[in-house]
């Protein structure tokens, strides 16, 4: 017996550090969870290991530093995806009963975690070798691939027989370490107390994790996107993590009313103008903007200045400028609005598309709507290859500076602002307070009188370079609840939402003001192009149900080269980036749905195109359409028969060549190394 004790504790004292840390999870369940949550990130490593060899084209540009850094924030969603799936067994594995410390009931439950892992590794796997096929990993399009499940199961028999293969014999590979390395000796439990607790502890550790981190808000697709790299998003993100967050969007598959052929076509012809250039019919909406070569002798020799200020829920309806043309009696609430629109461009037919601040980011900063079925910026259309303002800016030298005066992580700006490809980012954290007392903190962000002026501190600063800089500004002041900072701005009695929203418009109206005063000071104002919308209509407003009131909204541009004056064509925040392009003389790859506003061709013909929850609204100078994707719903009174059908078909057409062509990402083609 001695010899026997002496023989185990030599054995004991001679195990490697590995063999210790078996011996001890056998004892201890949460040593336990702790080795197999490691056990569960060997894989997601391999894979993203293998992604960047198999695929090394699309990552050759990263540096050393930018792969690691993929890699360390990689660990985020791996982690993420790896707590959901061992939530439930390890809420088993801990309940504090005798009976739940059965060996058998023990190994069910690390077991059921392995075929977890399995199914992880499927979906790693599987948006491998789509990332292959699309540059991208999986997201919406999922819908469609549950539609056609069976005979892409058995494609994958064909096709994919060798991995299929190799799969097999690793899980089987991996089943044998499992049942080696995690095979508890359950020891006799003495505090029920401390287990319940170990418990506690266990499913804060869970919530924390699976949310990936201490954050305001759960992980998302949009968060591997915290550099203007895409290349690094892609490598930071894993499949699972994409499939499963594709799969809970639940996003419905695309109609389709007409061969796509057909409906790229009709689409095309509806943006032709005066640089009509589709070159690449794998990406049918991609043009090759020459804008430089439209540039006057008389332009300066430093390119121009972009300021984009989108003002929060400005619509048209509230602007005496444009009620003048509504022939509607003024309001007084935008006075110095107009008093700048006599120095600009003013459209007055001008919409947004659709009724939500998010859907104007990616319609202004990509050009192009958020569709029924389609993600939301924030939700993982930053996969897709798009023209981003941006990036399309970087381009051109200029240097990317993003504000909004809600906090950092609002609408997920942070990331989408670098995904766009904005270098400078700020939110209301980093604005320095100007007026006597700070926004309660319960209401949206900070006041947009100390946004708009650490904007022009910023552009200040970036004026003393030989570079020209873009600016994105978002302001927040006009969203409920309405209020301003001093009684002075207080013109209307505040007895009504609408009398406080104009209020908080009329303060609004005096921040851009003084913005304007001091970006003269500054010397920036004359070399710089003001582009000057509302994300959408407020929802104050009486708008008698008339579909084009439900978007109309401001747009007034003013800078060199403007010639001053009203336009009354039909516009939308599509049409933003291409104008930019004009008026700043750039010579960039461009694919979206826009037109320049200062395209003189086909001015009748242009539409603009809403949506609004399952609905899309198409506007033109002929009467306006609404549509369900499963019939009409609405049109304008005594729209004839034969131009109600052009439109329909028109509005199928746009929604179904942009919703496939995201789906397989061919907005855009991928850049030339």
């Amino acid at each position: 017996m001695t010899q026997t004790s002496t023989a185990n504790s030599s054995r004991a004292t001679t195990s490697s550090p590995l063999q210790k840390l078996i011996l001890a999870q056998r004892q201890n369940i949460y040593v336990r969870l702790a080795l197999i949550a490691l056990l569960c990130l060997l894989p997601f490593l391999v894979a993203r290991v293998a992604l960047y060899l198999f695929y090394f084209e699309h990552f050759r540009n990263l540096n050393l530093q930018q792969v690691a850094m993929a890699f360390w924030v990689g660990l985020r969603f791996d982690l993420s995806v790896i707590t959901f799936s061992m939530f439930l067994p390890s809420i088993f594995l801990l309940l504090p009963f005798r009976w739940a410390q059965h060996p058998i009931w023990q190994r069910l439950w690390c077991w059921i975690i392995y075929l977890g892992l399995l199914l992880l590794v499927v979906l790693l796997i599987g948006d491998a070798v789509y990332f292959g096929e699309v540059g991208r990993h999986v997201g919406s399009e999922i819908s469609t691939v549950r539609a056609d499940l069976a005979p892409m199961l058995t494609l994958a028999l064909h096709q994919y027989s060798g991995l299929l293969a190799l799969f097999a014999a690793f899980s089987v590979l991996g089943a044998w370490v499992w049942h080696r390395v995690v095979h508890p000796v359950v020891p006799v439990i003495k505090h029920r107390s401390l287990r319940l607790i170990g418990l506690l502890l266990v499913l804060a550790l869970c919530v924390v994790s699976g949310r990936g981190g201490w954050t305001n808000k759960p992980i998302s697709v949009s968060d591997a996107f915290f550099s203007n790299s895409s290349a690094q998003a892609y490598l930071t993100l894993n499949g699972a993590f994409a499939v499963s967050h594709a799969l809970a969007d639940n996003t419905p598959p695309v109609h389709d009313f007409m061969p796509q052929q057909e409906a790229i076509a009709r689409t095309q012809k509806s943006l032709a103008g005066q640089h009509p250039v589709f070159q690449d019919p794998a990406y049918p909406l991609y043009r090759q903007l020459n804008m430089a070569a439209n540039a006057s002798a008389g332009t300066s020799a430093k390119p121009p200045n972009v300021v984009v200020l989108v003002l929060e829920s400005w619509g048209a309806q509230h602007i005496d400028a444009i009620r003048a043309h509504l022939e509607l009696p003024p309001i007084g609430a935008t006075p110095h609005f107009d008093a700048l629109a006599k120095q600009g461009r003013l459209y007055t037919r001008f919409f947004a598309n659709g009724q939500r601040s998010i859907v104007a980011a990616q319609s202004i900063l990509a050009s192009l709507p958020t569709l029924p079925g389609m993600l939301f910026l924030g939700e993982g259309i930053e996969q897709n290859r798009q023209s981003f303002m941006g990036e399309m800016a970087q381009a051109q030298n200029y240097q990317t500076i993003f504000l909004q005066s809600d906090h950092r992580v609002s609408f997920r700006f942070n990331s989408i602002s670098a995904r766009a490809g904005f270098a400078t980012y700020l939110g209301a954290e980093d604005m320095p307070e100007l007026h006597p007392k700070p926004k309660p903190d319960l209401v949206w962000g900070t006041w947009d009188h100390n946004t708009l002026q650490q904007a022009n501190r910023l552009f200040a600063q970036a004026q003393q370079t030989q570079q020209p800089f873009l600016g994105y500004i978002f302001t927040s002041t006009t969203h409920a609840p309405f209020m301003v900072p001093e009684q002075r701005w207080r013109k209307y009695p505040e007895t009504s939402e609408l009398n406080k929203f104009l209020n908080s418009m009329y303060y609004a109206d005096w921040a851009i003001a003084e913005m304007m005063a001091s970006a003269k000071q500054a010397g920036y104002y004359d070399n710089t192009i003001f582009i000057i919308t509302g994300d959408h209509v407020s929802g104050v407003g009486d708008y008698k149900q008339h579909v084009p009131n439900l978007y109309h909204i401001p747009l007034l541009i003013v800078g060199p080269g403007i010639t001053p004056g009203v336009d009354d064509r039909i516009g939308s925040h599509v049409d933003i980036l291409p104008t930019i392009a004009e008026l700043a003389h750039w010579s960039t790859g461009y694919a979206g749905i826009g037109r320049s506003l200062l395209d003189p061709e086909r001015v009748e013909e242009r539409v603009a195109l809403s949506v609004r929850g399952e609905v899309i609204d198409l506007i033109s100078n002929r009467g306006w359409i609404s549509h369900n994707l499963n019939r009409t719903v609405g049109n304008s009174a005594d729209l004839p028969d034969t131009v109600k059908s052009e439109l329909e078909q028109l509005l199928l057409a746009h929604y179904q060549s942009i919703s496939h062509l995201m789906l397989e990402n061919r907005i855009q083609p991928a850049a030339k190394h």
